[in-house]
């Protein structure tokens, strides 16, 4: 009777432990974990026009697809960023429908887009973020970056000076062109290593909490027999 009491005793505390444990995971910045990044971050403290860079402005806006294998909340989107003067920039999070797939409108006033930050352009380089609490499930997304959108209305751009992981899959806007893969101009120039990165938390499948329930619970009862 007293070791069923005991196991009773010990699956509350244990469940109240994987509780905390996901509370915490979802807390935001103090608990925050990267997501995403497209790539490394290089050298900061350069100015705009000092390394290659890509166009970040009412008129070129530029992004990175990526896919999501689990659930998450976001805490905050940002990464290595230039201005030659004071200005804001947003960052949107975009749920698509493929890998193949673009935001559905210019103006990133569609149902796909889920949210964005607004972020201040540091001078010179530096890398920054700005807060955007959002629950993403599995699939694929773009982070997009630009201004005239969301009250901003800075002019920059991300420096080309990090160091891809793999092969990032980066997308652009330009009024007259649309959405593109930037990959498309590689025979132009090449447009890769930016440094684009969603923080926040992996939230922890069901079936994962409880088998860490279980596990510590007979952690607990064994714990308590030998004695």
């Amino acid at each position: 009777m007293k070791t069923i009491r005991f196991v009773l005793f010990s699956l509350r505390w244990a469940f109240a432990l994987a509780l905390l444990g996901i509370l915490a995971a979802r807390s935001g910045a103090a608990w925050a974990a990267v997501i995403y990044e497209s790539a490394a971050l290089g050298p900061t403290g350069v100015s705009q026009g000092s390394v290659p860079g890509t166009n970040i402005n009412p008129f070129v806006f530029t992004g990175v697809r990526f896919e999501l294998l689990q659930p998450a909340i976001t805490s905050q989107v940002g990464g290595h960023f230039t201005s030659p003067a004071n200005g804001t920039f947003f960052g949107a999070l975009v749920r698509l429908d493929s890998a193949e797939d673009f935001p559905n409108s210019a103006s990133l006033s569609t149902a796909d887009v889920l949210g964005a930050a607004v972020l201040d352009f540091p001078l010179p380089s530096a890398e920054v973020y700005g807060e955007l609490s959002l629950s993403l499930s599995p699939g694929w997304y773009a982070l997009v970056f630009g201004s005239g959108l969301f009250t901003s209305s800075g002019y920059g751009s991300a420096p080309r000076n990090n160091m891809d992981f793999g092969e990032p899959d980066y997308i652009a806007f330009q009024p007259g062109i649309g959405w593109f893969d930037l990959t498309d101009l590689s025979d132009v120039l090449d447009f890769v290593d930016h440094r684009f990165v969603v923080l926040g938390s992996i939230v922890p499948e069901p079936s994962t909490a409880a088998i860490l329930v279980l596990g510590m619970a007979i952690l607990f009862a064994q714990a308590k027999s030998r004695r």
